[in-house]
């Protein structure tokens, strides 16, 4: 009885002390942070970049992040969206050495946070049918002293760029001023000055994505033949630069060399610079920097256009007439926009008139990344074979599969000029005065970023939206994504550095694939036999015109045997027909319910059934131990 009382004291004693060691594990532990992402695409998992820039913040943010709970209208998956929204900031926030803070704030009607979402201008949201009222808000904001910025509404269908659209907005509550860019053009891309009281009718006016730039950017003209990029500048858009100097080239080569973003629009044949009178039935001019781009490692072809038919656009070539031009692309989808980069990952069309290819691979030190291609069965043609409008043209060209006309390289970029700043035209460079290696840069002071567009007219407004006069004024209304991607570009580029290295952040929504492919297989099925019924239908329609053509007018109203016997054969065929559609369909869910009953027995059994032979061999190999 002693040792009954020894043993259970003795056990009642260490299951104490086992609890207090917990006990204080998990409190020497609970400041200590292990997380890991298991996801397959690394969907929580912060870019380097992200961190860096978050950890670099000069002044701290407060995020605000604001969601109506307990409504019982909000659906699952909006629900499981937000958990994993939350879910990010968190990261986020623990990943700023302290400089974010991070708060969740629930809007109800009347409430004080409901009052501050409005002054922050998140927009309320309805979980009804159409038209339905309001009755749920999904926002953040970011908070940094007295400036603020606000995402009024976050879209599930954008959640592969939430990391963009995050540090984008940290970033605009911490910069100190608004991004320079520089626009060098030799099309009237942005308007020159003109006397003030001309009508407006008389004055000239910017292309649309200037108008746009301009309200979120410092924008200033850079003239083609600069000779220096002012160091305050960030981004510089050269557009269609024709007959660019060598000189200038060095400038744009020491722009990037110091880290700025050089954003370059090139043309094959450019419809903007059309001939002039004198010169009609001439082909536009083109335009490259690759005496510059040469050195990264890329190309533009512009002595070829790329066509590919299955972008082919239908232009109006006159009296009424519209032929589709293989060489003016209409871009879409994935299988041309790259879906996994920010700029033209929510992007739907591009309109492309007579783009360029570019080609080569990127040099040491960079590294370059696909925006915008063609399909698989484009080619290039000659620049006279490209102003031909039929389809048949494109058998002459020469295969070009998934031709790239937009990258962008990032990295360390090397000079074009190892020999120094090349001398001005006129003059003859000095073989014998040494060049003076201060003043200028052979590598990358700071990684740099360019994009390359094999195509210039993108950018023309008339190529991406419709001009709509309303009381005098001029709005316009989009018909495509080139405003949009050329927006995307600068704001991308204009931003941090962690701007330009992201990517979208993957899929979450992961759909079971064999039920899919089931699917498909059964529609499959289904469309080839209704496809058959109404060849039947059209047969037997036929052959019963052909009994009622045979007849005598006194007989045009009555049924003859053989149109009797025509119709029941109809009957009997769409009765079977009808029967086999109802077995598609049955076979259909058979399927799908035994392959969720074969998965349900898997996730039952499958942990067990590991535990129990992993519980079997320790078992297995402790016996063996103790004989031995």
């Amino acid at each position: 009885m002693k040792k009954t009382t020894s043993k259970l004291f003795t056990g009642l004693a260490g299951a104490f002390v086992v609890l207090g060691i917990l006990v204080v594990a998990n409190i020497l532990l609970s400041s200590v942070r292990l997380r890991t992402d298991l996801t397959a695409e690394r969907l929580y998992t912060l870019s380097p970049g992200t961190v860096a820039m978050v950890r670099e913040l000069e002044r701290p943010v407060t995020l605000k992040f604001y969601f109506t709970k307990g409504n019982p209208n909000i659906p699952v998956p909006l629900k499981n969206y937000v958990q994993r929204t939350q879910d990010f900031l968190r990261e986020l926030v623990a990943r700023s050495g302290g400089k974010l803070a991070l708060e969740m704030l629930d809007p109800q009607p009347d409430s004080d946070a409901e009052e501050w979402a409005q002054r922050y201008g998140l927009l309320p949201q309805a979980t009804g049918r159409l038209g339905a009222q309001p009755d749920f808000y999904l926002g953040l904001v970011a908070v940094a002293g007295t400036r603020e910025a606000a995402i009024p509404v976050l879209d599930p269908s954008a959640e592969s760029q939430l990391e963009y659209l995050v540090v984008r907005l940290v970033q605009e509550v911490t910069q100190s001023r608004r991004p320079r860019i520089g626009i060098m053009s030799s099309l009237p891309a942005l308007a020159e000055e003109t006397m003030p009281f001309l009508p407006p009718s008389q004055q000239k006016q910017d292309w649309l994505f200037v108008t746009e730039l301009k309200q979120q950017y410092t924008v200033v003209s850079v003239p083609l033949d600069a000779k220096e990029i002012a160091d305050d500048i960030d981004t510089l858009l050269v557009i269609h630069p024709k007959g660019i100097s060598q000189p200038t080239l060095f400038a744009l080569d020491q722009f990037v060399l110091r880290g700025g973003h050089l954003v370059a629009y090139l043309d094959p044949q450019c419809i903007a610079d059309a001939p002039s009178d004198e010169m009609r039935g001439m082909p536009p001019p083109s335009s490259d920097i690759n005496g510059l781009a040469q050195a990264w490692g890329v190309t533009v072809d512009v002595s070829r256009v790329v066509a590919d038919v299955a972008a082919a656009t239908p232009i109006n070539i006159g009296e009424g007439r519209a032929e589709r031009l293989p060489a003016w692309l209409t871009l879409r989808g994935a299988e041309n926009l790259n879906p996994a980069e920010i700029t033209t990952g929510s992007l739907e069309s591009l309109m492309v008139p007579f783009a360029g290819v570019i080609q080569g691979k990127p040099a040491e030190g960079l590294q370059m990344t696909t925006l915008v291609t063609a399909s698989s069965n484009a080619v290039t043609l000659n620049l006279y074979q490209a102003r031909n409008a039929l389809d048949a043209s494109t058998r002459d060209g020469i295969p070009a599969p998934n031709a790239a006309i937009a990258v962008q390289l990032t990295g360390n970029f090397t000079t074009a000029f190892p020999d120094g700043p090349p001398a001005a035209e006129g003059e003859e460079a000095d073989a014998d005065k040494p060049a003076d290696t201060n003043t200028w840069l052979k590598a990358s002071a700071a990684p740099g970023a360019v994009v390359m567009v094999a195509d210039a007219d993108i950018l023309v407004t008339d190529f991406m939206a419709r001009g709509i006069n309303f009381f005098g004024r001029t709005l316009y209304q989009p018909f495509n994504d080139n405003l949009n991607f050329t927006l995307n570009i600068v704001e991308q580029m204009s931003g941090s550095p962690a701007l330009i290295g992201l990517r979208g952040r993957g899929k979450f929504d992961h759909p079971f694939d064999r039920v899919l492919a089931l699917e498909k297989a059964a529609q499959e099925q289904w469309q080839a036999q209704e496809e058959q019924l109404q060849q039947k239908l059209m047969e037997t329609q036929q052959r019963l015109n052909e009994l009622q053509a045979a007849k005598s007018d006194d007989q045009q109203l009555v049924l003859s045997a053989e149109q009797k016997a025509e119709l029941e054969k109809f009957r009997q065929q769409r009765f079977e027909t009808q029967r086999q559609l109802k077995d598609v369909r049955k076979n259909l869910r058979h399927s799908i319910e035994s392959l969720g009953l074969r998965l349900k027995v898997i996730n039952l059994m499958a942990v067990p059934l590991v535990v129990a032979v992993f519980g079997v061999v320790l078992g297995w190999r402790r016996r063996r131990r103790a004989v031995a």
